[in-house]
């Protein structure tokens, strides 16, 4: 799932963020999310958001002007083993 944050507010950005990896996306996959190079302080706060609240590894890339911040969110062992 890919989420432009460029043009969204911190709490657009998280509810998004928040949708998604609730609806498994960053289980499966992961959640691309953009942000201006610029925006250093949106930047901090997604991934400490995503780190901290969400319990999601991130990886953060720089490229043509803008970030992209890759969420993985790691299976829970209890639950697939029943």
């Amino acid at each position: 799932m890919i989420i432009d944050a460029r043009e969204l507010s911190f709490d657009e950005a998280f509810k998004e963020l928040k949708d998604a990896v609730s609806l498994g996306y960053a289980g499966f996959d992961e959640v691309l999310i953009f942000v201006d190079a610029h925006d250093g302080e949106k930047l901090n706060l997604i991934t400490g958001f995503a780190e901290m609240l969400l319990e999601c590894k991130t990886r953060v890339v720089e490229t043509n002007g803008y970030y992209v911040v890759r969420v993985n969110q790691e299976p829970v062992e209890g639950i697939l083993r029943g």
